[in-house]
């Protein structure tokens, strides 16, 4: 998808019995630019040409996966896309939906996305597994995909206690605080009231139910800064039970699993507003 304002670069490999029907696994490759004011050193702002976090971590983790995942036969057609332009509003994604909207043969069952990974658990930060849309938040809307998530965490990667503690901490704090204070061997599995990234041009303009997965936001000092690195991803992630780099392979290493896992029971059994597709 091509503009005078955006690129997409998306890879795609065709399903082997529904070829119409799309899986899309994304993250956005742009970093906050520079802007004429950029805030003080206390409140994070624009001004980097540098984004470690936010989202270097989420591109590789599409790269990597996508790598793997050619190398076997699905159902459906995979798609696997990085992004353009999320830090101006999600323009990238959202020219990107908007023009397969316009294709009826087309029907992307669901969407995963990656955007700042490696700032959560298992460092003293949340994190969260995200699900969209939320219609009313006194249930949980899109109950199969929670099901799917918690099932995957908790019965396939062994997260049962951390994921108790996040529901725990969820239900008595909420999003905000998710994305800003510390929690120790905590992951929080829930449905996002707030889409600040690439999956809501897909709940928006192609009714497709999504999952995510992220960690600290606000919190961190370097969000949208010049010391947005390595570095300082490593600093964070320091606990008295492991060292930065440690903890850090670790953080992208289950959500590499957990994200895959997801992907693949969606090719074998789609989660839509009404009913399931094919299976």
């Amino acid at each position: 998808v091509c503009s005078s304002d955006l690129v997409n670069v998306c890879g795609y490999k065709t399903g082997s019995v529904y070829p119409n029907e799309w899986l899309v696994f994304g993250a956005h490759f742009d970093i906050a630019p520079p802007v004429a004011y950029t805030p003080g050193p206390d409140i994070p702002g624009y001004g980097t040409r540098t984004g470690a976090y936010d989202n270097t971590a989420g591109t590789s983790m599409i790269l990597e996966t996508a790598e793997s995942l050619s190398k076997i036969n699905t159902r459906r057609t995979m798609v696997f896309c990085l992004w353009s332009s999320e830090e101006e509003g999600l323009w990238g994604s959202s020219s990107w939906t908007q023009d397969i909207a316009e294709r009826d043969e087309i029907k992307v069952t669901n969407y995963v996305n990656l955007d700042m990974m490696g700032i959560n658990w298992p460092g003293d930060w949340v994190l969260s597994c995200y699900i969209g849309p939320e219609v009313d938040p006194n249930i949980i809307d899109q109950a199969p995909m929670y099901e799917l998530a918690e099932w995957i965490g908790a019965g396939q990667l062994g997260l049962e206690t951390q994921i108790a503690k996040g529901w725990a901490a969820w239900s008595a704090d909420g999003e905000s605080a998710m994305w800003s204070n510390q929690y120790e061997d905590t992951v929080a599995i829930y449905e996002s009231p707030t889409a600040r990234s690439d999956h809501e041009p897909f709940q928006a303009n192609l009714n497709s139910i999504t999952m995510g997965w992220n960690g600290v936001v606000d919190g961190y000092p370097c969000y949208h800064r010049n010391c947005d690195r390595l570095s300082q991803m490593e600093s964070y992630m320091e606990t008295d039970h492991g060292t930065g780099e440690q903890n850090l392979v670790e953080s992208f290493d289950v959500v590499a699993w957990w994200s895959t896992m997801v992907f693949l029971s969606l090719d074998q059994d789609p989660i839509l507003k009404i009913g399931r597709a094919h299976v």
